[in-house]
């Protein structure tokens, strides 16, 4: 089989070539229903080509994720769509930045989901937004979390929504942990943003701040996140303390063509 459990590596499989010789080793996951082939990477001497190929038979219609630009160019150059590009970051929560207070009328209050706050994530993810627009997708997931219908909850500690002096929501940081993508268990912002007309009042790092010290007030020992590139706040992860941890790649393999006849 070109796909096999990696007898080395619990949780990890391997891709190989239609001989049996290992191509490549990647982490086979879930994502809310569609399969990941994560962390994939070829073997010491495996042709990133080679790798590409077998992956697009073997794998088809999986989310590949690499931190291998060989392997997404090979991909790109059979006509495939590079989907996102993206760094991981973790905080090991040693010198957390100082909680300070938010401006007069802003409060943070428990992760939710209501109206407003939907047209804040809307807002906040505009046209030009490196990852894209706000989905009906991503408001079906976060709902699910906050609803207590999806399997991972929120890190009640550790997520908060943005709350104006009229009551509003404007923006919220959501977090899960442990979550099973994190070796170590730890957790992970799965979306923070601010909506327009409230930036530039320090309010996004008050809400990075909070889900890091809520993260420590948890006992968990981590706390990560995925950033696009070319993501403006980059730079407000990087003073916050956070460290590069890995590249992430992501294509979307199509699915195999069934056979006519």
């Amino acid at each position: 089989m070109p796909v096999t459990p990696d007898a080395g590596r619990p949780g990890w499989s391997l891709l190989s070539a239609v001989d049996g010789t290992p191509l490549a080793r990647f982490r086979p996951r879930d994502d809310d229903g569609r399969p990941v082939a994560a962390e994939l990477r070829p073997l010491p001497g495996a042709d990133p080509v080679d790798v590409a190929a077998r992956a697009r038979h073997d794998l088809a219609g999986q989310r590949l994720e690499t931190p291998v630009d060989a392997v997404t160019d090979a991909l790109v150059a059979g006509g495939l769509t590079l989907r996102r590009a993206a760094t991981e970051l973790r905080h090991d929560l040693v010198d957390l930045p100082e909680v300070l207070p938010l401006p007069a009328g802003w409060s943070l209050t428990a992760a939710g989901w209501d109206d407003d706050l939907a047209a804040a994530l809307t807002a906040a993810y505009g046209p030009g937004h490196p990852d894209g627009g706000w989905t009906p997708e991503d408001t079906r997931q976060v709902r699910a979390m906050v609803d207590g219908t999806d399997p991972l909850p929120p890190l009640g500690s550790a997520s908060a929504v943005l709350t104006g002096d009229d009551g509003r929501s404007y923006g919220h940081v959501l977090c899960a942990g442990p979550v099973p993508w994190v070796e170590d268990g730890g957790a992970w912002i799965l979306n923070i943003a601010v909506a327009p007309q409230a930036q530039g009042r320090g309010l996004g790092r008050a809400l990075l701040t909070h889900a890091l010290h809520g993260t420590r007030d948890a006992g968990l020992p981590t706390l990560g996140l995925s950033v696009a590139d070319g993501n403006p706040a980059r730079r407000l992860y990087d003073r916050a303390g956070f460290r590069p941890s890995a590249r992430v790649l992501s294509v979307l393999l199509p699915p195999r063509a069934e056979p006519v006849g």
